[in-house]
């Protein structure tokens, strides 16, 4: 699975990027029969991909009767009372979002070019007013100079890496608990513990773990970068995309796409990636003995996976707070709430991964990462503390009242 991985990985997310393109793939063609009673509307909805729109004038009685004879997928009767109109839509199953917003969409239409037309309004100039778009550049003022940005490229990097640290923590976390579980009811750790001490065998668990993280992950980013031309090659071959077709002076849709691309790989050289490689490897590390360390103890202090429930939701809360929160600190990466987060060893290793790519100040990186080291030491000691009693105690699931005389207990 460590090789297999990273290809289904790069499939599947090359699927998602094909059909997140061609949406209307996804969907089936749709018939509508319009029975227009206002005859406002008649032959003026304009078929889609997925929708084609059929008129029909129908009594009161045969809507349901037409839709179960026809085929169709649904009747769309259309009344109105001067200029209130009513619009329902009768089909064999609930309608999708997509189904409603388009067909709603193109009523909206016709509506508003029936009042341009009253009003004497060109429906060619409102055409060519809706098509004026603004495309603002953004740069970012540095010591270095004056760098160019893109805020939906660094914003899918920061919650990638992120949602990264935050899936390895859990699975490798998850991991050590269940080890120090599995050899807790085994008995192989009354074997072990006569050659070595407790706090070393927790330790020594917890760092073999991330070593195998380490080594996986690496795997994977080579595997998944190797994959991912040929991928993203055959997807584009998929689409049809010719990038080097004009057509009237206008650049067509492969064209704009291909700008689009340029315009992500000329901002990611913008970003400093050896930092933010630099900085995952240490938030990963740090995150995953930070947390380790408190599944270890959670391991130890139960005798099986159903137990650690209870001691569980204090650990992982903070994790899904963290992930959850993530839009927030995107949208304003240096506000107070953001910086703050960033420090707290609970939340740093996700929300510092999102900060970092919109570039923040040097002082804030080294003193999260003190914090985030700190914080490791203290959760080492406090699941050490636990660890010693704990994987010695059987038969019986300790309260955290029990856990807390652990922490101050002697021998």
């Amino acid at each position: 699975m460590t090789l297999l991985s990273p290809l289904l990985i790069v499939i599947f997310y090359g699927v998602i990027f094909y059909f997140s393109v061609n949406r209307d793939l996804a969907e089936e063609r749709k018939i509508i029969l319009v029975n227009d009673q206002s005859s406002v509307f008649e032959n003026k909805l304009e078929d889609t991909k997925t929708i084609n729109f059929q008129y029909k004038k129908l009594l009161d009685s045969e809507p349901k009767l037409l839709l179960e004879s026809s085929g169709a997928y649904g009747v769309l009767t259309i009344t109105n009372k001067g200029n209130n109109y009513t619009y329902d839509l009768l089909a064999n199953e609930q309608p999708g979002l997509n189904t409603l917003s388009t067909i709603e969409s193109k009523l909206e239409n016709v509506l508003k070019n029936k009042e341009l037309n009253a009003n004497g309004i060109d429906q060619k100039i409102v055409n060519d007013i809706n098509a004026i778009s603004v495309k603002l550049l953004t740069r970012k003022n540095t010591d270095d100079g004056i760098e160019k940005g893109n805020s939906g490229t660094t914003t899918i990097i920061g919650f990638l890496g992120a949602f990264l640290i935050y899936f390895f923590i859990f699975l490798y976390g998850v991991q050590v608990m269940k080890g120090v579980i599995e050899e807790k009811t085994n008995r192989i750790v009354e074997v072990i513990i006569s050659s070595v001490k407790p706090f070393q065998l927790m330790m020594g668990k917890i760092i073999g773990i991330a070593m195998v993280g380490i080594t996986q992950f690496v795997i994977w980013v080579v595997l998944i970068t190797a994959l991912s031309a040929p991928v993203s090659a055959l997807v584009m071959e998929m689409m049809h995309v010719d990038t080097s077709t004009l057509v009237e002076g206008k650049q067509v849709a492969g064209v704009s796409q291909e700008a689009g691309i340029s315009e992500i790989f000329s901002s990611l050289s913008g970003l400093n990636i050896p930092l933010l490689l630099g900085l995952f490897v240490f938030y990963f590390i740090g995150g995953y003995f930070f947390y380790g360390a408190l599944f270890a103890a959670v391991g130890s202090a139960v005798d099986n996976e159903t137990d650690t429930q209870q001691f569980m939701m204090p650990i992982t809360l903070p994790l899904i707070f963290s992930i959850a929160i993530a839009q927030s600190v995107i949208n304003s990466p240096n506000s107070s709430l953001s910086v703050w987060l960033s420090m707290i060893p609970f939340s740093s290793p996700v929300i510092m991964m999102v900060r970092l790519p919109f570039g923040i100040p040097t002082s804030q990186i080294i003193a999260s990462m003190a914090c985030m080291i700190l914080g490791f030491i203290a959760t080492v000691w406090f699941a050490g503390r636990i660890y010693r009693i704990g994987i010695l105690t059987y038969g019986k699931k300790p309260t955290y009242k029990e856990l807390f005389k652990w922490l101050f207990r002697k021998n």
